[in-house]
């Protein structure tokens, strides 16, 4: 029988494979071109906003409410799998050593994520703040600093299964991560000092209260299993992944749209693809979230007509991207091939779903320029949105699905 170490040594190996290998479709050379022009458009505009960023700007609020985020979603990645509620079970009080290999894996892991905000927010944090290069180093570790503490208050959080105790925890990391950060940034290290005696108070409370606690073997094998999905998820927009589970859920509200499509074997694809899409959370709640994201940008950054252009073309590729994986759908069902004029109507069809989106999203997007800046820019970016939506789709898309389809 495998040692503890070595267990830990073939999962996380496995693990890290895996990824590298998923990472390779995802990571492909039109996604890093167009990544790199984005990156350099965004860059620009960035630029030109902090030079009319005005003294009264609450950036390192900002800064501090978008790293309490990041730092909340903290948790410890133990790569556990179904079968070892049977077999590790037994072994539980021998299991120390894997959780704490866990524990470090999953802070150097999620740890990038935090330079990289740092990073983007750099210039800001020069321009806002009297802080230097030295103060930027300092304020970098100290953040790291806080990710422990919410990595082991996360942990100790996964003894409990009190639904009201994990909200009550999450809104008190909440506030204390951002007191914590607002005053690291702000440079005020004497209330640092008093936050960082109340946090240690908070995860010495927790130590004692899970002390004689089990661990969850159900709710820690279920939480794993989620994060690999969800890693899943991200991978099968660009390549087909066997261990994804589908997920689908009754929206009747949004049935009316599927009262638009016509009753005929013509259009039995548009019908499939169009419920798939209102139904499955892969795809109808990505576009909600990038819609959202996009708009509150665009609300932010008004007045600004390349920003605004940035922005649209970012989220309207980022939607068609990764709501492509759609077409794939009902790879595995015959049904459809009952109506033998269906299958050569499928990529018109699926054409017609992702274009009617990204549409609607433009006009979403359009709305919110309209209210927050000129009619100038407001039919700029229309126009721009619409044309991309069409050269996106009905080029690019059709294209690399008919292309994908010959190859199969």
């Amino acid at each position: 029988m495998k040692s503890i170490d070595e267990i830990w040594k073939s999962r996380v190996n496995h693990h890290i494979n895996e990824t590298r290998a998923y990472l390779k479709y995802m990571l492909n050379d039109h996604l890093l071109f167009v990544v790199i022009f984005l990156a350099a458009g965004g860059a620009v505009t960035y630029q030109k906003w902090l030079e009319t960023l005005s003294p009264d700007f609450p950036a390192v609020l900002i800064m501090a409410t978008v790293f309490s985020l990041v730092l909340l979603r903290s948790h410890v990645r133990t790569l556990l799998k179904e079968a070892d509620i049977v077999f590790l079970l037994p072994m539980e009080h021998k299991l120390k050593g894997y959780f704490q290999k866990a524990f470090t894996y999953s802070l150097v892991t999620q740890s990038f994520l935090i330079i990289v905000v740092m990073i983007l927010f750099a210039p800001l944090y020069f321009k806002a703040t009297t802080a230097n290069g030295n103060s930027l180093i300092i304020s970098l570790i100290l953040l790291l600093g806080v990710k422990v503490w919410n990595l082991r208050i996360s942990w100790k959080m996964g003894y409990l299964t009190e639904a009201s105790a994990k909200w009550s925890d999450l809104a008190v990391r909440f506030v204390m991560n951002g007191c914590m950060i607002f005053f690291i940034l702000s440079g005020q290290y004497l209330f640092v000092l008093v936050i960082f005696l109340i946090m240690v108070g908070y995860d010495a409370y927790f130590s004692k209260l899970v002390k004689s606690k089990a661990i969850k073997w159900d709710q820690l094998i279920k939480m794993e299993e989620e994060r690999k999905q969800s890693f899943y998820k991200l991978a099968n927009l660009f390549t087909d992944v066997p261990k994804l589970k589908k997920q689908a859920k009754r929206r009747k509200y949004l049935d009316l749209f599927l009262k638009q499509v016509s009753y005929h074997q013509d259009h039995v694809y548009e019908y499939l693809f169009g419920r798939a899409f209102l139904r499955s959370g892969d795809y109808f709640g990505i576009v909600v979230r990038l819609t959202i994201i996009g708009s509150v940008i665009l609300a932010v950054i008004n007045q600004q007509l390349i920003g605004n252009v940035i922005i649209v073309v970012i989220f309207s590729f980022l939607t068609g991207i990764q709501i492509m994986s759609l077409f794939k759908h009902f790879d595995l069902l015959e049904l459809p091939n009952l109506y033998p004029i269906a299958e050569r109507k499928k990529l018109k069809s699926f054409l017609k779903i992702i274009f009617s989106v990204l549409i609607v999203q433009a006009i979403i997007y359009s709305v919110v320029t309209l209210i927050t800046s000129t009619a100038f820019i407001f039919v700029i970016t229309l126009a721009v949105n619409v044309v991309f939506a069409s050269l996106f789709t009905y080029m690019y898309m059709g294209t690399r699905l008919k292309k994908s389809e010959k190859g199969a």
